[in-house]
């Protein structure tokens, strides 16, 4: 019996193996880190307008 691969997929027809390097990890912790920031002063500022509300309808 044959296999079929008549599914949609991304997934690279040939196999390949990559190698991470530390400056590509040291990116990506960087990365990570600025995306967090970015986080943190978003929720800040939304955690600040949400007091202000709940005083507001006090």
């Amino acid at each position: 019996m044959e296999k079929k691969d008549n599914y949609p997929t991304t997934a690279p027809k040939k196999k390949e193996i990559t190698i991470e390097t530390n400056s590509n990890l040291e990116n990506a912790i960087k990365n990570s880190v600025n995306k967090h920031k970015e986080y943190e002063a978003v929720n800040i500022s939304i955690g600040a307008d949400e007091i202000k509300q709940q005083n507001e309808n006090l």
